[in-house]
């Protein structure tokens, strides 16, 4: 009979990021180890609190099934002795496998003949292969850092407390880092800090929640919401939303409680930003609106891990974050001291990378590159902009909260009167910060944006600080999106091609690799991007044969194109059509260019395509060098599909006639050209 197994690791206080890390992983590294231990179960949950780790498998089989293989050994010439007699190692091989030496046979293989056996390996229950399965499972389980303790040599994210193994109502002896499992689990360290006796697999998420443990994550932030919504209603208010925060004080307790908070109302003068960071970032609190001005309370919200004394940890975090708030109050009294135009100076001092110059340095050439992306009327603030974008990094608010760069750079700039428009980019260049992040949506602030980070990339790239793997330091992968979301959401397209060009040329002479050899190698690294971008909403060969097509021109044209040969694949002619692309392609790759001699047309399935042709060519032509993609397809459905089908049903191409011949490959050679250039048709799958 299946029943559910339960894994449970109990542990010191493990870091939000360690828990989440580890329970992302353990579904997976369970599916492959009971894979290979011939065990069938159903669905996988992992679940987890700060002091646990916890996977339930629903169903796993009493048994694991037979298995029957065909086992090859030693080859022919080795299993046997010049006079056709086994030998030591074709015994070997049948002691091995536990067969008598009559139950082998040849068999012929690729690689030639072979020694086989088959061997029938019986199922063993469950409960003998479960321990060294789970036991496993514990020793693979991914920590961004391991420690070790006491005697042992076993590494994990903390030291580990107690084990819980159950199967069904049976204790699987599981025995992990010197801790033998049983049955015994503890509930919250501090509302129910006495052991639980588990029943049975089923019951450990009902009885934890009865000793104060929310094991679920979605149970505990969902529960942890809507308290903090009531929290804040209560106060007369409107919660701040902020999706990392909710995730990130979810794994930080096991049963949320919300606390309740004030700060002085004089702190208020502070800019919000500095209020919210020093909320969020220090000190993981939750802000406060006022529901019906907007603008903030006094007030705070902190998640905590109790419910005991709530007036105590209320005095206490207010005390932090007053002396937190006093000195975010110093910095901005301090850096008020000085304008963001006396700062530009102070920026030569700082390095951008040691090869590639100071900030200062990366200013002056984003200057140039930023103006030559927008019209001459922008010129002046987008020059201005980027003079003034990276001044607040030497103020003494940005060195202490480095996250309100850029929205402090704003703040001080509209203090100081400069131009609005001017004082939102230097916010906004830094704009997207990440996937889930907006784009700038003004025209200045996207230009330095794009500016910013194409200059980055040809520096990196000039000098050989590409991505791997596992490491891109100055975050090139995200700076690449960044460019792209801009194009395609922002208010200006990018020609790729030329922004990378002019951003390389701005590095002095010398300072970069090769040029050719650079500009190469970030367009494919683009490309790579792009492949990625597009991934989750496009099939991947109509990703390729766009890209094929694509110039490395402009990156809205790229999508123009996807989005185009993605609906032309729904039309009912697609298939037909596709084929047919395929083929001219396929026949008349080689042919010469040239034009069509309407004499040598001497098949009547060769004149009407093409008349067909001929006809579509001035309105395709326009179509496609509107960048209307999904135009020029429409057309070629409607017109080309009967002619180039019945062309290629009647009409044998490759006759003996060399002008015949050449004649009808120029035919669908100009057909194959003008259709690959809007995507390669012979990459896409019919």
């Amino acid at each position: 009979m299946a029943r559910d197994l339960l894994i449970e690791i109990g542990t010191e206080e493990l870091p939000a990021s360690f828990m989440t890390s580890a329970l992302s992983a353990m579904p997976a590294i369970a599916e492959d180890l009971l894979g290979r231990a011939r065990l069938v179960h159903g669905p996988m949950q992992a679940m987890g609190t700060p002091r646990r780790l916890a996977l339930r498998i629903e169903d796993i089989a009493d048994t694991q099934p037979d298995l029957e293989e065909e086992v090859l050994g030693p080859p022919r010439s080795v299993a046997h002795d010049a006079e056709g007699r086994l030998t030591k190692a074709a015994e070997g091989f049948a002691r091995k496998q536990g067969v008598a030496l009559d139950a082998l046979r040849i068999v012929e293989t690729d690689k030639g003949e072979y020694l086989a056996a088959r061997r029938l390996e019986r199922g063993r229950p469950a409960q003998d292969v479960l321990p060294e399965v789970l036991a496993t499972l514990c020793g693979r389980i991914p920590f961004p850092k391991s420690m070790r303790w006491g005697a042992g040599d076993i590494a994990f994210g903390r030291p580990v407390h107690w084990i819980v193994a159950l199967r069904g109502e049976s204790i699987v002896p599981v025995e992990f880092a010197g801790v033998v499992a049983g049955r015994t689990s503890r509930g919250h360290r501090f509302l129910a800090p006495g052991p639980i006796e588990l029943a049975d697999a089923g019951a450990y998420v009902d009885a934890l929640r009865n000793a104060h443990v929310r094991v679920q994550g979605d149970e505990r932030r969902e529960r942890m919401h809507d308290a903090l919504v009531r929290a804040a209603t209560d106060m007369g208010g409107t919660l701040v939303p902020d999706a990392f925060l909710l995730d990130e004080c979810a794994s930080l307790v096991e049963e949320p409680h919300v606390v309740p908070g004030r700060f002085d109302e004089s702190f208020l003068d502070l800019p919000e930003g500095v209020i919210v960071s020093v909320l969020r970032d220090h000190q993981r609190y939750f802000a406060v609106r006022d529901g019906t001005t907007g603008k903030l309370l006094p007030r705070y919200l902190n998640v905590a891990n109790t419910a005991n004394d709530p007036e105590t940890i209320a005095l206490g975090n207010d005390r932090v974050l007053r002396a937190r708030l006093a000195d975010a109050r110093f910095f901005v009294d301090e850096d008020r001291k000085s304008d963001l135009r006396s700062r530009v100076a102070g920026l030569d001092r700082i390095v951008f990378q040691k090869k590639l110059g100071s900030l200062g340095d990366k200013v002056r050439r984003m200057s140039a590159l930023a103006t030559s992306l927008v019209p001459e009327a922008l010129a002046k603030q987008v020059r201005l902009a980027t003079e003034l974008c990276k001044a607040d990094l030497s103020t003494s608010i940005v060195g202490e909260f480095p996250e309100l760069q850029g929205e402090m750079g704003r703040y001080y700039a509209l203090e100081q009167s400069v131009d609005p428009g001017v004082a939102d980019a230097l916010r906004d260049h830094y704009l997207p910060r990440g996937a889930g992040d907006r784009v700038p949506v003004e025209p200045v602030g996207a230009a330095v944006a794009i500016a910013d980070r194409a200059d980055t990339l040809a520096g990196c790239f000039g000098i050989g600080l590409m991505p791997t793997g596992s490491a891109d330091p100055f975050a090139l992968r995200r700076a690449a999106l960044g460019i792209v979301r801009i194009a395609l959401e922002g208010p200006m397209d990018v020609a790729l091609g030329e922004l990378i060009a002019r951003a390389h040329d701005g590095y002095p002479g010398g300072a970069l690799a090769a040029r050719d050899e650079s500009l190469d190698r970030i367009e494919q690294f683009f490309r790579a991007r792009l492949k990625a971008f597009y991934a989750d909403a496009y099939p991947a060969d109509v990703i390729e044969a766009c890209l094929g097509a694509w110039q490395g021109g402009s990156i809205r044209d790229l999508g123009a194109r996807i989005k185009a040969i993605a609906a032309f694949r729904e039309l009912p002619e697609y298939e037909s059509l596709a084929v047919a692309f395929k083929r001219a392609f396929n026949i008349a790759k080689d042919a010469p260019e040239g034009d069509v001699d309407p004499n040598l047309l001497e098949h009547e399935a060769e004149h009407a395509l093409a008349l067909a042709f001929s006809a579509l060519r001035p309105g395709f032509d326009s179509s496609v060098a509107r960048g209307a993609y999904d135009e020029a397809l429409g057309a070629v459905a409607r017109e080309l599909r009967q002619p180039i089908d019945r062309f290629f049903e009647e009409v044998f191409v490759m006759v003996d006639d060399e002008d015949l011949r050449l004649n009808r490959l120029r035919l669908l050679g100009g057909i194959a050209r003008a259709l690959t250039g809007i995507a390669h048709f012979h990459h896409l799958a019919t």
